[in-house]
């Protein structure tokens, strides 16, 4: 059983007729994204031909560390780095050298750290960066090339760097100078679109990840998406949400009781944050990871203001079983817990969470998985970015262009310059 969307009960806030009527407009526009030509060369991501190149090259270089590297330093910012670490984050324990990264902060104390915990291993670092322009990843691999530069040979330097960027590049140029290996980030892929390019599938590779399973997982959702649309999770999220936002539901809040989900939540902010935070419009896209976060927001989540949201992330098979064992005579109150799972108590936790919400006045929706594996992933990411996509076009905005990203950066760069200029 792939991703299953649930909606609960909408009726309270969206009318039957109203919703047929707007699946029905998201379906159309999904169906053009397959059909349209692409001269603006944003859909690439479409299908696993125009994003998952060099594949062999991926899989033998990747083996390669598998076997040689104890940490591999992966470098890059936003969509450079945030699919392949969710992946990565949520199934620790596969077999690859200890992954870190940095190209994601402007911190001295986490550059520090990071640093630190690389020294007497061996090392191999993958530096992702589309048009080689952006400060974090540049002022990083700078940082990392000196570093290796007093460890290992000029041979032996060029064998352990990987640098992931567009053809004809500044970063290509490097690399073809230096002699490092030089994966493809197409040109058609926008960085947050880039879950199915080497900008990820190597990453992943590394960490000793299925890859065949993730573009599987892609695979069936494109499959839906381009041959059923108006049945699949992408065009029904995208239809509920944009309906609800012409309501005055403005905040969503993406939430799962389980912590391994808590770097795709941070990958689905950005994809959301970038692809419809645009002229003055958009859903503002958060995160929750319960039952921690029910502690802090839970209140507000209850009885605060109704413009919100709700998306739960669940998985079916926690992944773990931990039973709690009787404890006669302690007197702690909690004897109505012998014999009871974790994993059952997680999952009270979340019936209860969903129901007391949706009498609160919270539209809930709910992504279901059955397990936490490759192949989940990959369907939920390209289900994530077809509904990212269709959401773009349904709100009136593009959702591929990022020109407020671009605007902070015009003006940093702008600052770092003039400081430099005057010492």
């Amino acid at each position: 059983m792939g991703v299953i969307l649930e909606l609960g009960d909408m009726e309270g806030f969206l009318g039957q007729e109203e919703l047929e009527g707007r699946k029905a407009r998201a379906a159309e526009i999904c169906r053009g994204l397959y059909r349209r030509e692409d001269p603006g060369q944003v859909l690439g991501w479409r299908t696993s031909e125009g994003s998952a190149v060099q594949l062999d090259e991926i899989r033998k270089k990747a083996e390669e560390i598998r076997k040689e590297a104890q940490v591999f330093v992966l470098v890059g910012v936003g969509g450079s780095n945030q699919a392949a670490r969710a992946v990565i984050e949520a199934m620790k324990g596969r077999p690859g050298p200890e992954v870190l990264y940095l190209g994601n902060t402007l911190s001295p104390y986490s550059v520090y750290e990071v640093l630190k915990a690389m020294e007497g291993k061996s090392v191999y670092i993958n530096v992702i960066a589309k048009n080689f322009e952006t400060l974090e990843p540049g002022s990083h691999f700078r940082i990392l090339r000196q570093w290796m530069g007093k460890r290992y040979s000029p041979k032996e330097m060029a064998k352990r760097i990987v640098v992931t960027g567009t053809a004809g590049s500044r970063l290509e140029g490097i690399a073809r100078r230096e002699g490092y290996l030089f994966l493809q980030f197409p040109v058609a892929v926008g960085g947050r679109y880039s879950a199915f390019t080497p900008v990820a599938l190597f990453p992943l590779a590394v960490a000793g990840l299925d890859i065949g399973a993730y573009l599987e997982g892609m695979e069936s959702a494109r499959g839906e998406c381009q041959n059923r649309p108006e049945a699949s999770p992408a065009v029904i999220y995208a239809s509920v949400r944009n309906l609800l936002y012409g309501k005055g539901y403005d905040i969503e809040v993406m939430a799962s009781f389980e912590p391994r989900f808590g770097f795709l939540e941070k990958w689905w902010m950005q994809l959301f944050g970038e692809g419809e935070g645009k002229e003055k419009k958009g859903i503002f896209p958060a995160a929750a990871i319960y039952s921690e976060d029910l502690h802090s927001l839970g209140q507000y989540m209850q009885d605060g203001r109704r413009n919100l949201i709700e998306t739960f992330l669940t998985v079916q098979d926690g992944g773990a079983s931990l039973p709690i064992e009787p404890c006669p005579g302690y007197g702690d109150g909690f004897d109505y817990l012998d014999g009871m799972d974790f994993g059952r108590m997680n999952k009270v936790a979340e019936a209860a969470t969903w129901n007391a919400h949706r009498q609160g006045g919270v539209p809930c929706l709910r992504f279901q998985v059955d397990e936490i594996s490759e192949q989940a992933f990959g369907e939920l990411f390209y289900y994530f970015m077809v509904s990212c996509a269709v959401s773009g076009e349904l709100m009136g905005v593009d959702p591929f262009g990022q020109e407020g990203v671009e605007a902070y950066k015009r003006s940093m760069f702008a600052m770092l310059r003039h400081n430099v200029e005057e010492d």
